[in-house]
């Protein structure tokens, strides 16, 4: 301890009194060329040395990297040291250099070479720092780097990871250019009234007298020319316009982006930069939001930087992945929350074409912090301003040049102060291009400006909604466009469902269609993102140093018994943290699909034979000609031609009559690039289910015998034995193997209260059936030739059951059920179930999904064969080589053993399947086999296991997922009455 005050005294006597401050922020374009530099940007990521405390020896991590997920269990508010030694080529002598850290989590302390240079609030913007005079060129040179995980840090990013972050999280790099350089660029276009032309302006600050070259590159490669190529320009600020004649616009649809070449001279010096720009304009007109003069509608999700093994980092392929995963899904739209992206992410969206809500780094201020974390009231607070307006500038700095960012926010689910509108106010100053948000809105004072759209979370399915004295009705205001740039949140935190059921992943789906579709008809509806696209979830190892203390916080609301070293909120993606889809991810694109067919999912024939499908395009920019419509009869797969279309608008699309011939149609839409943007499976015949045949149509006998025991029926290869004194069938065989161990048992589960709004983390006050409070009163049996009759009565407790089981010959049976004195409230489940052999080895199922067609090998496709199990376990922080249906273990819900039993299902076995006409469990002999069915499609079955490896099969009549809460759809189905038929064949 005392070597550790040694250290800290030293430091702090290294460390001058004054230093630039924070707010007072610089920002350079990095150089693409400089002249007499062969490597004008060096990276500096990689290998680090680090070390814990003073008295530790160095070690290496690599960077950018959580040092927790590299194993040291840093402490907040105690400082750790890393350190590089570099060559600076000798080559950047007579150079500015810069050493330029994109994100270090949280404050930093900087030496070179010795001798300190600043410090640092924020742990997610970019910091550069003029190390000139500290340097030695051709020579080897010394960066330490004081980190320290703040527990008062604004943007309380510690917080909601559920355990410290700190570390270098973002992209290190050194840089050299001339001493006269540009600052602080930015790039705005002007658009004329009718689109037609523009004017491209640019500010910069010269750091001393140069002569300043322009010149501009179309998106096909051309040379646009510019009226003046070579300007001389004086030390400090500057600004020059061009006219631009008929620019190719940029939207999400069409990004077409220009490259501005800057090149800046100076006495026997040059250099150049370089900057990707769009001609767009951003409007705000009443209550709805306009690029390039459009309406646009925002289908987006919220994003948050993600690592499997190095945690709260991007790097090059997670942020590419990223953006083109976002198109795949039908995005157009990301927040990024709760902080500023990378810059490569903007890039990545200027590309691809992305918009973006680019989010300081603030957040919980005085909201929903853990009570660990301090301040919880920073935003009054005149000592926390610097931190507030430093990140903010560095983030607008930044970025203002990107065409893909649409709006600014200044701060997440925070209560309004003077720090929030210092933020606003210069937001507003510093870009007026743009509009900016705020949230919470509701808590600013009545005539007070801090947004110009109106942000509000967690709306219900009709878009109705009240937060802190604000309100929407049908997803819009009168006055401002209304974004929900937190809605259908995905479910992550119904522990007990989402260990024994993730189809609630697949049922969420329909929250997104109710809300996209009725949002997008609502004119001052601006849109929505999803919380959230990416799996929050850390697989932390087990420190090497330091002890995992967070584990005590960590938990939020998570059965005691499933704490382990995986922590953080949860599996609230629609791709986990290995990108691998989720069931969540063909919902998000199906629901955001921005054309949509409007059928049932039949059609009829016009006189010529052809059909007339109504087309709805929600696209923004593109009209449907645009697009490539291909439709598969009879296995043939053609294009058709794409009606004309506007954006917004309704038209029929007409299938001729030579590609309509087979009973059902695969009409499938693909953008320019040839990605699917939506498939619908049309019936034009309509089928009948095989499930329809009357069960008792056979000519095969039954034989029944009685012992004291049993009553047991026996027919075409099976044996069904019947407890006497519990009436429940046991043992029961098919081709001499045992297929059903006991049941029927009820199935009933049930909410006593209606638990839906957010920050629902405990299971609601529920009533489950239990197996062993099953008591017989009444047992009795009929039969004749080709079918057996089975009267049985009893009770669980105090709910009463009567059952009427009809078998058949043929190895059907029908079970007719109904209960009195359960207890009324939010149903859950309600049927039967059955404990059965573990001889089962796939499922398969046909069933009315709820869209019209899904990808092979889905989760819950139409269609569908899943094995229950899968051998190839995949151990606690290694990259899975399989889809994410096929996982049998996971480590957040069932902590460190991953499962809850010795030979867990698969995600998609386990998954119940939804209005089903046939579900059927299969053993590798194909002989023996339990089928379900159902000829209206009006059951859903599921399998799960127990903790002793027992396999149960739930046959429901009803079903519902009340603890989806958040606003999300559920039926709201009440519990009474519980009865039904379950139709089984062996």
């Amino acid at each position: 301890m005392r070597l550790y005050k040694l250290f800290i005294i030293t430091m702090l006597l290294l460390c001058p009194l004054s230093h630039k401050a924070q707010t007072d922020v610089t920002e350079r374009l990095a150089p693409t060329s400089v002249a007499g530099v062969k490597n004008e940007t060096i990276s500096l990521n990689g290998t680090w040395d680090f070390q814990f405390t003073p008295t530790d020896k160095w070690e290496k991590v690599i960077v950018p990297g959580e040092l927790a997920m590299q194993g040291y269990a840093i402490e907040h508010d105690k400082p750790v040291t890393y350190r590089k030694t570099i060559n600076i080529p000798s080559d950047f002598k007579g150079k500015t250099v810069i050493l330029r850290f994109d994100g270090v989590y949280s404050y930093s302390r900087l030496w070179v070479n010795g001798k300190y240079v600043r410090e640092h609030h924020g742990g997610f913007t970019r910091w550069e720092n003029d190390i000139t005079a500290l340097i030695k060129p051709g020579k080897k040179n010394e960066i330490k780097l004081e980190v320290t995980d703040k527990l008062d840090d604004i943007s309380y990013a510690s917080g909601y990871a559920h355990h410290p972050i700190g570390g270098i999280l973002r992209d290190v790099t050194l840089y050299a250019i001339p001493q006269a350089h540009m600052q602080n660029v930015f790039v705005t276009t002007d658009l004329n009234d009718s689109f037609s032309n523009a004017k491209l302006n640019i500010s910069y600050s010269l750091t001393e007298d140069a002569e300043v070259a322009f010149s501009l590159t179309s998106p096909e490669g051309k040379n646009i020319h510019l009226t003046q190529t070579a300007i001389k320009s004086a030390k400090g600020i500057n600004n020059q316009s061009f006219d631009i004649e008929s620019p190719e616009l940029w939207d999400a649809e069409h990004p077409n982006l220009y490259l501005l070449k800057m090149t800046v001279k100076s006495i026997g010096d040059s250099y150049s930069a370089v900057q990707e720009i769009g001609f767009r304009k951003i409007e705000i007109k009443g209550n709805r939001m306009l690029v390039n003069g459009r309406q646009v509608k925002l289908r987006g999700a919220c994003r948050h930087d993600m690592h499997p093994t190095l945690g709260r980092i991007a790097t090059a392929e997670t942020d590419s992945l990223d953006a083109i995963l976002f198109k795949r899904a039908n995005m157009n739209f990301v927040r990024t929350s709760h902080y500023p992206p990378t810059e490569r992410f903007l890039k990545l969206c200027n590309r691809y074409g992305i918009y973006v809500e680019c989010e300081t780094a603030i957040c919980f201020v005085d909201t929903h912090r853990q009570k660990n974390y301090s301040p919880a009231r920073s935003q009054n607070a005149p000592e926390y301003t610097d931190r507030y307006m430093g990140q903010l500038k560095e983030m607008i700095y930044s970025f203002r040049s990107n065409p893909s960012v649409l709006f600014w926010s200044v701060g997440n689910e925070s209560m309004y102060g003077e720090n929030f509108q210092k933020s606003y106010d210069w937001a507003k100053a510093a870009d007026h291009t743009r509009p900016a948000v705020f949230s919470y809105p509701g808590t600013v004072p009545e005539n007070t400006n801090v947004y110009d759209i109106l942000s509000m979370h967690y709306p219900g399915c009709d878009g109705t909604m009240w937060q802190y004295g604000l309100s929407t009705y049908g997803f819009q205001t009168n006055d401002k466009p209304a974004l929900f740039d937190e809605w259908a949140h995905v479910p992550c935190y119904t522990y007990t469902t989402l260990q024994d059921d993730p189809n609630i992943r697949d049922f969420w789906g329909i929250s997104l269609d109710k809300m996209w579709s009725t949002l997008f008809n609502a004119q001052g509806g601006l849109g929505g993102a999803i919380w959230g696209y990416i799996d929050e979830t850390f697989m932390l190892p087990q420190p090497k140093k330091g002890q995992a203390y967070w584990t005590e916080f960590a938990r939020t609301s998570k059965p005691e018994n499933y704490t382990g070293k995986c922590v953080g909120y949860g599996e609230w993606g629609i791709v986990d943290v290995w990108r691998r889809e989720k069931p969540e991810f063909w919902n998000t694109k199906k629901a955001y699909s921005p054309v949509r067919l409007i059928t049932d999912n039949t059609c009829s024939r016009t006189a010529e034979g052809s059909l007339l499908l109504t087309l709805h395009n929600r696209f923004d920019h593109t009209n449907t000609e645009e697009i490539e419509i291909y439709v598969t009869d009879n296995g043939k797969k053609k294009r058709i031609a794409s009606p004309s279309i506007e954006p917004h608008e309704k038209g029929m699309l007409e299938i001729p009559a030579e590609n309509c011939n087979a009973d059902t149609l695969l009409v499938e839409f693909f953008d320019r690039q040839g990605m699917l943007i939506d498939a619908e499976s049309i019936v034009c015949k309509p089928q009948h289910n095989n499930c329809e045949k009357r069960m008792n149509e056979t000519s095969e006998t039954l034989q029944i015998t009685e012992t004291e025991e049993y009553v047991t029926v026996t027919g075409n290869g099976f044996t069904i034995p019947f407890n006497k004194k519990t009436g429940l069938m046991e043992n029961v065989t098919s081709h001499g193997k045992t297929v059903i161990r006991q049941g029927p048992f009820l199935n009933l589960d049930l909410n006593v209260s209606h638990k839906t709004g957010p920050e629902v983390r405990e299971k609601a006050s529920n009533y489950i059936v239990n197996d062993n409070d099953w008591s017989l009163t009444s047992f009795g049996y009929t039969h004749n030739d080709n079918k057996a009759y089975f009267s049985i009565e009893g009770k669980y407790l105090e709910t009463s059951l009567k059952m009427n089981i009809c078998l058949y010959a043929s190895g059907e049976m029908t079970i007719d059920y109904r209960t009195e004195g359960e207890p009324n409230g939010w149903l859950r489940e309600a049927g039967l179930k059955f404990h059965i052999a573990d001889t089962f080895t796939a499922v398969e199922w046909q069933r009315d999904g709820y869209w019209s067609w899904y990808p092979e090998n889905s989760f819950a496709g139409n269609k569908g064969k899943a094995p229950l199990y899968n051998n190839r376990k995949v151990e606690y922080g290694q990259k899975p080589e399989q889809d994410w249906n096929m996982d049998t273990h996971n480590y957040y819900y069932f902590a460190d053993r991953g499962a809850v039993c010795n030979r867990p299902l698969t995600n998609q076995a386990k998954g119940m399947k939804e209005n089903i006409y046939s579900y059927r469990l299969t053993s590798s002999d194909s002989q023996t086999a339990i089928e379900v069915e159902s000829h209206d499609a009006s059951m859903a079955c599921r399998i799960n296991k127990t903790g002793d490896d027992l396999l149960i099969l739930y046959a429901n009549n009803r079903w519902d997922y009340p603890e989806i809460a958040w606003g999300d759809y559920c039926k709201a189905l009440e519990v009474t009455p519980v009865y039904g038929t379950v139709r089984i064949k062996l």
